[in-house]
């Protein structure tokens, strides 16, 4: 085949510009200027960004009912022209009057305070790395197309395989996504697929944690379970790890009852609290009841690469397969996610299909070996980008050391936080809830005078009180049963912006608010 297309290459007539070509193909002069433009816009973005970090507003982000604020946001979007025209507009005045102004309505995930939701790093270097992929516009999904770009992938595949994972090199392998909850449903289809391939799919049950990421059982939804068959397991109250000895019970039940287990689903690293799983535990149950193990560690396995963090997660490599978001502990922009797995032929089995119009490789050569495995054959999608590249280049560029270090720096910030909430003085009722296990940890102003919706109530208060500073952006967070009176806020230290300094500005807000909420009282 790339005979072929070579021999095609040397035969193309060379390139004219015609009408259309000079429309679609700017010239590059043009180019430069594009990009001029483009790189002053981001520069100014990023250096003008306004305060508070919100960005749409700081009792919006805490509170629905703050419609003041919605309003500004809906009079500041009607007054945007998002329209597509028939006639072009010049880049320059799109960058000005449209996107400048619609990127600031927006939460800054960039900014070192953010320290809400599991963010997004959005590294330079990768944001490179998409727009060389972009420009080469290389088809990487079979490998003929593009030997050596695919072989990018599958080295990044293999890296977070033995950094991660801790797989055997010699066996696992995966597959690179676009997140984690599409990495989820390829490892619970996988799972599937592992137990009954396409039978009996009315008695298939999962078991996933309280704590764990909705897309997780959403995904075996999405798969064909019977949504009563998704087997929700509680967690310990103190620590929020899913409780296995309640797992256990509830496996040998169903068994008893003739339903047949696909998988337990453990967390490293919920996105609530950032609470570990007993994985050993796990892997005990899941091998006595002869099932497959599945861990999600979108959030926490990044931290795998760090010594704080193997001693916090535990043996990762006896999980069957493996959830990890790149772009969250790796600092990534969004966009990347991978499920691994400890033998790629599971997965290359539950999802090789032939196509008419592209055959693939066979499984074996002519020599009896496996060929390098195309990546079409190990997940649905068949057009996709280079998304390697954004993971490769960065780790390429500056070396894997320097994430090693931010990681143990962000699990030493998020420690000290918390202690420093816990133990500051003349806070009211100003309470740590759950310490991190990783760099995520929550807490409350935990009045005794007040129940339900009026405790609630409070949390919103703390937290508008801290955003209104404009130096940090937290999050909520509802525990366990989602009832009333159980809200709390919540802090995740991850963003490789986030220093020491960063963090010790939202400490002392948040201290400050509470002080002046029970000043108040």
């Amino acid at each position: 085949m790339l005979k072929l297309f070579n021999r095609f290459a040397r035969s193309s007539p060379p390139h004219t510009r015609t009408l259309t070509s000079t429309i679609f193909e700017p010239t590059p002069e043009e180019k430069q200027v594009m990009l001029d433009q483009t790189t002053n816009f981001l520069n100014n973005f990023h250096v003008n960004n306004p305060s508070p970090i919100a960005g749409s507003g700081h009792a919006w982000i805490g509170s629905s009912a703050a419609t003041d604020e919605q309003d500004v946001v809906l009079e500041k979007l009607s007054a945007l022209d998002l329209r597509i025209h028939e006639d072009p507009i010049p880049l320059k005045s799109v960058l000005a009057d449209v996107l400048d102004p619609a990127a600031r309505l927006s939460m800054d995930d960039r900014h070192p305070g953010y320290l809400a939701f599991v963010p997004s790093g959005g590294l330079f270097h990768s944001a490179l790395a998409d727009y060389i992929a972009s420009n080469l516009n290389r088809y990487v999904t079979i490998n003929q197309a593009a030997p050596a770009l695919a072989q990018i992938e599958s080295e990044c595949v293999s890296f977070l395989c033995s950094s991660i994972a801790n797989y055997p090199p010699s066996t696992s392998g995966g597959v690179l996504t676009t997140g984690g909850s599409m990495a989820n449903m390829l490892a619970i289809h996988l799972s599937r697929r592992e137990a009954l391939g396409n039978k009996d799919l009315p008695n298939a049950t999962l078991y996933v944690s309280e704590q764990s990421h909705y897309c997780v059982a959403q995904a075996a939804r999405f798969v064909g379970l019977i949504p009563k068959h998704i087997k929700v397991i509680p967690s310990d109250p103190k620590t929020l790890k899913m409780d296995t000895s309640y797992l256990r019970s509830v496996v040998q039940s169903d068994i008893s009852s003739s339903l047949t287990p696909i998988a337990i689903c453990a967390t490293a690293g919920t996105t609530n609290t950032g609470a570990v799983d007993d994985i050993a535990a796990c892997r005990a149950i899941a091998d006595e009841f002869d099932t497959w193990l599945h861990v999600d560690a979108a959030y926490g396995g990044a931290f795998a690469i760090t010594e704080t963090g193997r001693n916090v997660l535990g043996d990762l490599s006896v999980a069957d397969s493996l959830v990890v978001d790149p772009h969250k502990g790796l600092f990534l922009p969004y966009g990347l996610g991978a499920l691994l797995v400890k033998d790629q032929k599971k997965l290359l089995r539950a999802n090789h299909e032939d196509g008419a119009c592209m055959q693939p490789t066979n499984f074996f050569d002519t020599h009896g070996e496996e060929p390098f495995v195309d990546t079409m054959n190990l997940s649905p999608e068949l057009t996709r980008d280079f998304r390697g590249l954004k993971l490769w280049l960065p780790l390429r560029l500056i070396g894997v050391q320097p994430f090693r270090d931010a990681l143990e720096e962000k699990l030493a910030l998020a420690a000290k936080a918390a202690g420093q909430i816990e133990a500051a003085e003349n806070t009211g009722h100003l309470k740590l809830l759950h310490p991190p296990q990783l760099s995520v940890f929550t807490f409350k102003y935990d009045n005794p005078s007040k129940r339900g919706a009026e405790l609630d109530a409070l949390q919103l208060e703390l937290l508008n009180k801290i955003h209104v500073k404009g130096r940090c952006l937290l999050s909520l967070f509802r525990s366990i049963n989602g009832a009333d009176g159980e809200l709390c806020l919540r802090m995740c230290v991850l963003s490789h912006r986030t220093d020491e300094a960063a963090v010790e500005a939202a400490v002392q807000d948040i201290i400050a608010s509470a002080r002046q909420m029970w000043n108040n009282e």
